[in-house]
């Protein structure tokens, strides 16, 4: 078995070493594409036991985090046992960049903050690599095999790779040969047809694990790639993307402009929605006051949803976890941007907000995340990204499920 992914880099693609510097002689880090391919195994397993009715866990879901882990291990690798598939890089060409053409990127700004580096990326990548089986493995069942290479084709796609790969930098184009399926035009992944990509994979899932599919209604414990649509018509909010009695736990909308853009544009447009000042900058409402703004996301405190970062200083939305990821995801392609948006109730049961210019404790504002408050705050983020959207003229819709 063997698979070739030819990769043709779309945009900004930081991919620094351990000084952060892009490096000639190592310029794609398998190191990266195998911690993004594992992250996405790990999401198709987890929606795999979800549609089961195997991940109803409502606190710490220990036992059912270290069987993931235990089922992901088995097929990339642990501390336990060696990975069945290799990443051998077969040709790489780039060329070189410095720093001052990407400075406008709200990401490029928060990584190089007070100077800490010196930006550096790679630009116009190429790159031919093999997927094949580990020389110690003497089968893999074929169950196994479509899981593995369609979360890894899954992840090239709703992600880029290094530093804001979450948010639309370093994505890739990608060239197959070695794998069929109808979402394939030309050996290349057509957007459109995710849907097929997507089911396939987590049928096969739902075969490796050899699991039913059994009725669920409530949300997910953990993020997890599933077709189930949840009814959220008890929650008072607008929103015209969805029925509020079937609104999916995973969802993927595709984004184009009206008008040509370019991509390094369409980056920099779509990041800002993440961030408080471009996203209010951009929708015409002011950014001196949280309290009088326009912005829902930002009068109702609900931007604890776009992520929790790793590093607090005493302001903004704190709570007791080191890490919470944003749920949304954006790759920006050059034909179209995709987000992908996860909905589950893996968040800290208590956040709190203070201001950056409140007194020690005055103004301190906590906020209790429940099931119903995270329902909230998915279809209030999913509204407000519409009408982002229609502001800076860009069409959209769901392609999955």
């Amino acid at each position: 078995m063997s698979l070739i992914l030819k990769l043709r880099s779309e945009n900004w693609l930081l991919l620094g070493g351990y000084d952060t510097q892009f490096h000639k002689d190592d310029p794609l880090r398998t190191q990266s594409i195998k911690g993004l391919w594992r992250y996405w195994l790990r999401v198709y397993i987890a929606g795999a036991l979800y549609e089961a009715g195997k991940l109803k866990c409502k606190k710490e879901c220990t036992s059912e985090i270290e069987y993931i882990c235990e089922k992901t291990g088995n097929i990339l690798g642990s501390l336990n046992s060696a990975s069945k598939f290799r990443i051998i890089v077969n040709k790489v060409s780039f060329s070189e960049k410095g720093h001052k053409d990407i400075c406008s990127a709200q990401r490029i700004k928060l990584l190089s903050l007070g100077g800490r580096w010196k930006v550096s990326y790679g630009e116009n990548l190429y790159a031919e690599i093999r997927i094949e089986e580990s020389p110690h493995v003497k089968r893999i069942d074929e169950n196994e095999r479509k899981l593995a290479l369609g979360s890894l084709l899954t992840a090239l796609s709703l992600n880029g790779i290094g530093k804001g790969g979450r948010r639309g930098l370093g994505t890739f184009s990608i060239e197959v040969d070695g794998f069929e399926g109808k979402f394939l035009k030309d050996k290349k992944i057509n957007y459109n047809m995710l849907k097929e990509l997507i089911n396939g994979t987590l049928d096969s899932a739902r075969s490796y694990l050899n699991l039913e599919v059994e009725r669920v209604s409530e949300i997910p414990p953990l993020d997890c790639i599933s077709r189930v649509k949840i009814d959220l018509s008890d929650i008072g909010e607008s929103i015209s993307l969805f029925d509020k009695r079937e609104v999916p736990v995973f969802t993927i909308i595709k984004v184009e402009p009206k008008t040509e853009k370019r991509i390094e544009d369409m980056v920099i447009e779509l990041q800002d929605f993440f961030y408080r000042p471009g996203r209010l900058r951009r929708m015409g409402f002011k950014t001196t006051s949280a309290d009088k703004s326009q912005d829902i996301i930002t009068r109702r405190r609900l931007a604890w949803f776009l992520g929790l970062p790793r590093e607090q200083r005493g302001t903004g939305y704190i709570s007791n976890v080191n890490r919470r990821a944003s749920p949304i995801h954006l790759a920006v392609h050059e034909e179209n941007a995709l987000f992908t948006l996860f909905l589950s109730s893996n968040w800290p049961t208590e956040i709190r907000w203070k201001g950056l210019y409140e007194k020690e404790q005055r103004g301190e504002k906590p906020l209790n995340v429940d099931g119903n408050r995270v329902k909230e705050a998915y279809l209030c983020l999913i509204s407000s990204l519409e009408n982002y959207l229609k502001k800076m003229n860009y069409k959209y819709e769901v392609i999955y499920p």
